[in-house]
């Protein structure tokens, strides 16, 4: 009777422990739950901290880059600034220039006009050398100087050109065919020494005189100056081997 009574306290004693050891098994239960949540919640805020502490140099980074492209700005509108400041004063004095544009062609018109007519004059007090060449290129610039639709541009190379062909004249020695200066049928062959003297010599070598321009005639030319002549014509054809040639060369009273 003894035993079964102490049995049955033991039986009540495990079921009360047993009762008293299960809340404390769920609240183990329950503050594991807890670390674990409060763990990720603490590894979650982690990674965010991480993300906008990344977001963070992104942005100075973009800030530090539009702070540049802002300089490089400034500095390229500078520069246009002074580009356009220059274009400008550039503009202002084509302005001033086409403002004396018209006064210049009004006075480069009667100063191309002297030109040629001093030109003219020039070739008609000359030795008269290829005479009708030249005064026919003077007739065809002064054509030139009277046409409206020629550009006064046009008009004086023209003028410089005929002025620049009579200045070569005057170097070399040059020999060519013409007519005979007092007998128009005959042809001699003429040979000029620069714009010093203009001999010609007939066909067999037998009539040979220089011009002499004080008195705009003719002189013969005999002996050791008819020889040189007749030299220097091979010379100038290019019959000859180059060599010293002596220029007749007529003394002024």
């Amino acid at each position: 009777m003894l035993k079964s009574s102490i049995a049955k306290r033991l039986m009540l004693a495990g079921v009360t422990v047993g009762l008293l050891a299960a809340p404390a098994h769920a609240q183990l239960d329950t503050a594991l739950s807890i670390a674990k949540s409060s763990t990720a919640a603490a590894a979650a805020s982690q990674q965010r901290v991480e993300a906008a502490d990344d977001r963070a140099d992104n942005a100075i980074r973009e800030y530090r880059a539009v702070l540049q492209q802002k300089d490089n700005i400034e500095l390229f509108v500078a520069q246009q600034d002074i580009f356009r400041a220059s274009q400008l004063s550039e503009i202002e004095s084509l302005r001033r220039q086409l403002g004396t544009v018209e006064q210049i062609k009004q006075g480069m018109s009667p100063m191309m006009l002297k030109m040629a007519a001093a030109l003219e004059d020039s070739i008609k007090a000359d030795l008269p050398f290829n005479l009708n060449e030249r005064l026919a290129r003077i007739d065809n610039v002064k054509s030139v100087l009277g046409d409206p639709n020629v550009s006064p541009a046009e008009q004086y190379r023209r003028v410089l050109n005929a002025y620049k062909i009579e200045v070569t004249y005057g170097l070399g020695i040059d020999s060519y065919e013409g007519a005979h200066p007092t007998m128009p049928g005959n042809v001699v062959n003429f040979i000029r020494f620069g714009r010093t003297s203009l001999v010609y010599t007939s066909k067999d070598e037998s009539d040979i005189a220089v011009y002499d321009l004080p008195s705009k005639s003719w002189k013969t030319l005999e002996g050791a100056d008819g020889i040189q002549m007749r030299q220097a014509i091979r010379i100038a054809k290019g019959e000859a081997a180059p060599g010293l040639v002596y220029a007749p060369v007529m003394a002024g009273k």
